[in-house]
């Protein structure tokens, strides 16, 4: 399993401690989950952090963290981004186990130009990530989806996904990910219901699938205790 690995360097709570890491170019973290007995402040070196989320796993790379004398391992969970400065100044980290299944969103990327395209329809992403249940090791870069085939009308749904092997959908609900409409005058809302009109027996309504789509990987893991100094 590939990681990158950090160390994580032991900080007081409080925003004096917090300003202190910033000025000496690291990141405030907090460390949480059920494999730790109680949640670790620290602090991670900027560059190395900014370095593994601007890899190709993005905010699912996974960290090996070097922290009290042991190693553990960790996903990114809340990323705290300054508007302004638009810099990082944040961390939450989600300690997990390498061998239990995981759910994170994955981005979808189309490739190719549809049939319907090429008649002068649009190919639209209706969702732009997918959340996913994987073990870590298993979590992809991306999901690849080639729309070639596809003709005016025609739609890929969550289930009909390139998933590679060991990864399925964390929800239920088959919704539409990539439609083709007719062009202007036609929104990816409007195609969307256009197939949502007689549903299969058994199918959840694409709107109640797409609105908990992105809200499966966000719910999934601990949260961490209140009191959290990020924002200070």
């Amino acid at each position: 399993m590939e990681t990158v690995s950090l160390t994580v360097f032991p900080r007081k709570p409080g925003k004096r401690y917090v300003n202190e890491a910033r000025r000496k170019g690291l990141i405030p973290v907090n460390i949480y989950g059920k494999a730790i007995e109680k949640n670790i402040t620290g602090s991670i070196e900027r560059s190395k952090v900014v370095k593994a989320l601007l890899s190709p796993k993005g905010r699912n790379v996974l960290l090996t963290l070097e922290t009290e004398g042991r190693k553990i391992l960790a996903l990114p969970r809340e990323i705290d981004i300054d508007p302004i400065k638009n810099s990082l100044r944040h961390l939450d980290l989600l300690v997990i186990d390498g061998e239990e299944p995981i759910t994170v969103n994955v981005p979808v990327i189309k490739e190719g130009r549809s049939q319907g395209e090429i008649l002068g329809g649009r190919t639209l992403v209706v969702l732009r990530e997918v959340p996913v249940r994987c073990l870590p090791a298993k979590i992809p870069e991306k999901i690849v989806v080639d729309v070639t085939p596809l003709d005016i009308g025609g739609r890929i749904m969550l289930k009909d996904l390139p998933y590679p092997e060991g990864v399925i959908p964390a929800i239920r609900e088959n919704v539409p990910v990539i439609v083709v409409n007719k062009g202007r005058g036609q929104t990816a809302e409007e195609t969307t219901a256009e197939g949502a009109a007689a549903p299969a027996e058994g199918e959840a309504k694409p709107a109640e699938g797409a609105a908990k789509a992105g809200e499966g990987a966000a719910k999934k893991g601990d949260k961490p205790e209140k009191g959290s100094d990020k924002k200070k």
